[in-house]
């Protein structure tokens, strides 16, 4: 057991192992010697690290005190949601500059959603629905999410350039910095939609829409 910092919160986490720590280890420390004594860890389910109250509707509040969802070791929220059209819409503008097209991995999306009416339509979902009946998952949309220069790293090879957030800055400069600039969004489970299940094909029902959230401070990500 250990502690372990999240931005400004401390949490309780485990060391899941000598095999896994090694297997990161191969990867992390063969171009940088630097990195040392790598370990992986996982949150302990006793450790509390919520979601942030400035955003979280009631509705996806849980248990019997209404308690707000677990952030985990997330940045802030357990759930990012993306859409294949906002992302070809950004490979677009990229491709008119004479630069590569970027894969949607850059963003790191749980879930991403396609056959949409635009691009970053998501701006404005506020509830959605993905499966159908009684075993149907219910997400509440929360805020955007702002990208820092981890989108600009290629996963593949380490290396890292300008985009895609120097393009970003051109037309998702949404936040209150003009350094802050946005792709995808931050999401919650409905209250009663733990336990369930989601797959690849699932429809997306959009439940309820609404004016665009971004971040009520200057985030300025590294």
């Amino acid at each position: 057991r250990h502690s372990a910092g999240v931005w400004s919160d401390v949490v309780e986490v485990a060391d899941v192992g000598d095999d896994a720590a090694e297997y990161v280890a191969s990867i992390v420390c063969k171009d940088d010697p630097s990195f040392k004594d790598v370990r992986v860890v996982s949150i302990l389910e006793s450790s509390m690290r919520k979601v942030s109250d400035k955003y979280c509707p009631d509705a996806a509040r849980v248990g019997f005190f209404s308690d707000l969802p677990q952030g985990g070791l997330t940045d802030g929220f357990p759930i990012l949601v993306a859409t294949e059209a906002s992302l070809e819409l950004l490979n677009q503008k990229l491709k008119e500059k004479g630069k590569d097209s970027i894969p949607m991995s850059r963003f790191r999306p749980n879930i991403v959603i396609g056959k949409t009416n635009k691009a970053f339509d998501e701006d404005n979902w506020k509830a959605i629905k993905i499966g159908r009946g009684k075993d149907a998952v219910i997400l509440h949309l929360v805020k955007g999410c702002p990208r820092c220069k981890q989108s600009c790293t290629d996963q593949l090879t380490g290396e890292r350039g300008e985009e895609p957030v120097a393009t970003l800055s051109e037309f998702r400069a949404l936040g209150r910095s003009a350094e802050d600039v946005y792709f995808a969004q931050n999401a919650v489970l409905n209250g009663d939609s733990y336990n369930k299940g989601i797959q690849v094909g699932d429809p997306v029902t959009i439940l309820m829409r609404g004016e665009a959230v971004w971040d009520m401070e200057d985030v300025q990500a590294e």
